[in-house]
């Protein structure tokens, strides 16, 4: 396989972020460790041409039989499709063995949201901003909730992306495709207060989210904190990606235009942002459900 090829393409001509492309990189390495375990396939390895639909349907196969999700599988099965369909750009007798495969049925997808009271506990634990942590960690949780921006945005962002006088943040998201989110006076003002303790702490690194020692913020960190902050939360995901589900749920559910909120989130479609308008309808049958019970059980 070709993937080193493949990942300078998607990475110099498609634009995809890094962390994309190493999405990518992730899921055909593991096409091509399986093909090196299996002693039948020792041409396929090195020849695109002779990797068989069976091939791919025996990697699939063996996921499923090692509790592998659905939504897990699926992912893979895009890489793969997208590779061998850059395959087929550059040689046009190349049989697609993708065009026979059907993906495993995805079961829906359940969004995780904190409620109102959860985020009015976060965020009324505001630190004096004498402890760096402390201030930096109440910052993240205001961003995140205030603009449903993904993790990996979050780490991106530089001071120079953040526009006082507007009260604008410039984000840029998948595929370099850059939105500006408005963000309020309140959150402005941490934002001042956290980079004059960058600076009392001789930090002069231009991303915004740093540790102590001045190094910018790495997923792992992000991870670590985000999770010591809702430890003491009932919800069943623990991550950054919680607060732009949380954020997005809230819009929709104060009546919020949907295609603003597309356009908040920076999806591309639609389609995506409809999930939380089918939470809502969720939320409103069981409060429906909860009141009418309270109704006849007096």
């Amino acid at each position: 396989m070709k993937t080193e090829e493949f990942l300078k393409y998607l990475k110099l001509h498609r634009n995809y972020s890094d962390l994309t492309v190493q999405s990518y990189e992730s899921d055909l390495r593991q096409f091509e460790e399986f093909l090196f375990k299996d002693d039948n396939r020792p041409l396929e390895r090195d020849d695109d041409s002779l990797i068989s639909v069976n091939a791919v349907r025996s990697w699939i196969m063996t996921m499923t039989e090692n509790g592998i999700t659905s939504r897990s599988i699926n992912r893979k099965i895009s890489a793969l499709k997208s590779y061998f369909k850059w395959v087929q750009q550059n040689d046009t007798e190349f049989k697609n063995p993708m065009l026979k495969i059907i993906p495993p049925k995805m079961s829906k997808r359940k969004l995780s949201a904190l409620s109102k009271d959860d985020i009015t506990g976060l965020l009324s634990a505001r630190p004096d901003g004498s402890d760096f942590d402390a201030f930096r960690n109440f910052l993240i949780t205001e961003i995140l909730y205030a603009t449903g921006i993904r993790q990996a945005e979050l780490l991106a962002i530089e001071e120079k992306d953040i526009s006082f006088e507007n009260k604008q943040l410039r984000i840029l998201g998948k595929g370099n495709k850059e939105r500006i989110i408005p963000i309020d006076s309140k959150l402005i003002t941490d934002i001042i207060k956290y980079i004059d303790l960058k600076h009392r702490y001789n930090i002069s690194e231009s991303k915004l989210m740093v540790n102590k020692d001045g190094k910018p913020l790495s997923k792992y960190q992000l991870y670590a904190l985000v999770h010591k902050l809702l430890e003491n939360i009932n919800v069943s995901e623990r991550s950054a990606h919680i607060f732009r589900h949380t954020c997005a749920t809230h819009l929709v559910n104060e009546g919020a235009d949907i295609v603003n909120v597309k356009n908040l989130l920076g999806h591309s479609s639609l389609k995506a942002t409809e999930v939380y308008t089918h939470t809502t309808v969720e939320q409103l049958k069981k409060e429906y459900k909860r009141s009418f019970e309270q109704n006849f059980n007096n």
